[in-house]
């Protein structure tokens, strides 16, 4: 949409102006300076902004060896081509409500992403033993460009785009351009091989064994691009702001000093090394009627991280680039976690009639843990003996894995002939550790960062239906509903060791922080993002015409509604500014429906298809990411025509 950006006095971070004079730190005394500068995006405003396109080819070649053994070869190829953003915005950047699928940008925005993949696969057997191995190389290239320039309304922003007023080196109060973009350039290298040997379906003891090994690397570059205040040189050195460099002794894809624009920006190389070993044995205890399972998968799981994170703090009219007053180097932090140890699995299936059983599953799971680009401690402070005050949190360096127990009853069965299907399951998860990303500047600290946080506990009931209703009509249907509760909170806890250096501060070490609002919701609050209930149905008729075979479908798909984030978290209110990616918002419920009819003969086939029929607008998931609320919406009305040809 056509829109304008300009500055008001509400802004959290005009305060750097210091307009009026001696204003700094906000609040209703400062104003935006008389000569701020204002922008539009009548250049770039228009209508469907974001087409993509994809080009892709994959080619295998199968080589039977003998009758025992053959060999799959296969490489694949993409480009990724989307332009624009795929979210929706209720309100413009000067608070004007927005139509539908609309949004105001000030830059254009894009995201590439091209890979290519070789991947090997060898079977065979040892006598009665199958072998498998695979085998594949992956090469992944993204580049993406965003608009950042809602950024200008934040908390900090300001420090890089305004000036107050130095009367004796003749500035005025200022602020340039809020234009503001953020870019990354990302290449990925992931290479993994299993090999594994399995015994016959038909022994009454049967198992599998094998080993699995994989190793990604992540080589990432991400600027961004809100420093509109003119950059020191030899000849600029007021009003200036020093363009900054990465740590020198850091381990960095790009060595150089940033550009005039760069106010903050990570160089980072990081990955994981994993080496696995696992087994599954089944037995019947009963033939075709009693199986009990037991499996276990010992993993070790090698997390490192090096490279660089600096902003532009403490630039202002630093002199000569580079400035490295906010240089971090993350080699120094020795980012090195090791995560090991065994998950397990264990099965009971009872085939109390032929063509229906009842199993009971216990299995665990995890996801590793990972790093943070730096680590600072904020929270407003305590004072010492001095009344200096002491910040009482820091942000982990790094955090660890969290962990899932799953157990599970469920059926599958089969009646009439095979004529009606119906499985299900009743379930019960216990979700522990949860890893959650947190960034709320001005109480956390300007920089987002990973930690561990809460437990849940999940209980939940799916079934699905399949049934030959008539000769020719099929129905289908599934449903799922889910009750989610955390079940602890463990809040924000003073742990900045420089707490125990005094004995003003050192009794507040390890007590909870009352003085901001948990992050981590409230015991009882369902998990965020997680429907209730969901639901859909599908009827499909087909026969046949001479030569021809025709079908026609339709289906309907229902979405409970959820929240983005914990029970805890404020939402927005009406006219207020964003300055934190915490709040919290419904996703409403919503229904889609679809419908298709296609016809075929011999290898030749049509059909005409048609999804969301009634073009339902629902958001899925909303973000403050870029200090606006931004909708994800359910994907627009589609018609298409598809042709295909078999050989």
């Amino acid at each position: 949409m056509p829109a304008t950006f300009t500055r008001k006095s509400t802004d959290l971070g005009i305060g750097y102006a210091q307009y009026p004079t001696g204003c700094g730190g906000g609040g209703p005394a400062c104003q935006v300076p008389p000569s701020a500068a204002a922008i539009n995006n009548y250049s770039i405003a228009g209508r469907a902004i974001n087409p993509v396109t994809y080009q892709g080819i994959r080619v295998s070649a199968l080589w039977d060896i003998n009758s025992d053994w053959n060999a799959l070869l296969t490489q694949s190829y993409q480009n990724l081509d989307a332009e624009g953003v795929f979210y929706q915005m209720p309100n413009g950047s000067d608070g004007e409500a927005l139509p539908k699928q609309s949004v105001t940008l000030f830059n254009d925005s894009y995201n590439k992403d091209k890979f290519e993949n070789t991947a090997f696969t060898l079977n065979g057997r040892f006598g009665p033993i199958k072998a498998v191995y695979t085998g594949s190389y992956l090469v992944r290239n993204i580049s993406s460009v965003q608009d950042y320039t809602n950024y200008a309304r934040g908390v900090y922003a300001d420090y890089y785009q305004c000036h107050g007023a130095e009367p004796a080196n003749g500035l005025a109060s200022t602020c340039f351009s809020p234009s503001s973009t953020w870019n990354e350039t990302e290449r990925n290298t992931h290479q993994s091989h299993e090999l594994r040997f399995s015994t016959p379906d038909d022994w009454r003891l049967r198992g599998i064994v094998g080993a699995f090994w994989e190793q990604l690397q992540i080589q990432d570059q991400l600027n961004w691009l809100y420093k509109t205040m003119p950059a020191c040189t030899d000849t600029v050195t007021v009003g200036c702001l020093t363009d900054p460099g990465p740590a020198p002794s850091a381990t960095v894809v790009n060595p150089a000093t940033r550009n005039d624009n760069i106010a903050f920006f990570n160089d980072v190389t990081r990955g994981y090394r994993q080496t696995a070993f696992f087994t599954s044995l089944d037995f019947d205890l009963i033939p075709k009627v009693l199986t009990v399972t037991g499996g276990t998968r010992y993993y070790r799981f090698v997390n490192d991280e090096k490279g660089a994170v600096t902003g532009s703090f403490g630039c202002y009219e630093h002199g000569a680039a580079p400035c490295l007053a906010s240089a971090t180097n993350i080699d120094a932090e020795n980012l090195h976690t090791v995560y090991k140890g065994f998950k397990s699995r264990a099965n009971i299936t009872w085939h109390f009639l032929p063509d229906a059983l009842l199993y009971y599953t216990w299995s665990q799971g995890f996801r590793p843990g990972a790093f943070n680009r730096q680590s600072g401690c904020y929270v407003p402070g305590v004072a010492n003996a001095n009344g200096v005050p002491v910040p009482q949190y820091c942000s982990p360096l790094a955090f660890t894995s969290d962990n899932l127990t799953n157990k599970e009853i469920g059926w599958k069965t089969e009646f009439l002939e095979h004529r009606l299907q119906w499985n299900g399951a009743v379930y019960q998860e216990d979700w522990k550790n949860v890893q959650v990303n947190l960034f709320d500047p001005g109480v956390l600290g300007n920089v987002g960062f990973g930690t561990n946080g809460p437990d849940y506990r999940i209980r939940g009931v799916e079934t699905s239906l399949v049934a030959v209703v008539l000769q020719g009509l099929t129905a289908q249907g599934a449903a799922s509903w889910n009750s989610s509760k955390q079940t602890n909170s463990p809040l924000v806890i003073a742990n900045n060791p420089a707490l125990l250096n005094d004995p003003a501060t050192a009794p507040e070490f390890g007590k909870p922080i009352l003085s901001v609002q948990n992050p981590y919701g409230r015991v009882g609050s369902p998990s965020a993002n997680s429907p209730p209930i969901q639901f859909n149905l599908r009827l499909r008729y087909q026969w046949a015409m001479n030569d021809y075979n025709a079908f026609v479908q339709a289906g309907g798909t229902h979405t409970g509604h959820s929240y983005t984030q914990s029970g805890n978290n404020p939402t927005l209110s009406a006219g207020a500014n964003v300055s934190t990616t915490l709040l919290r918002f419904e996703n409403p419920a919503y229904s889609q429906y679809d419908a298709s009819v296609g016809v075929a003969k011999d290898a030749w086939s049509t059909e005409l298809y048609a999804q969301n029929l009634t073009n339902v607008n629902a958001s899925v998931f909303t973000s403050t990411t870029q200090f606006v609320p931004a909708e994800t919406i359910t994907r627009p009305r589609v018609l298409g025509i598809k042709f295909g040809y078999r050989f």
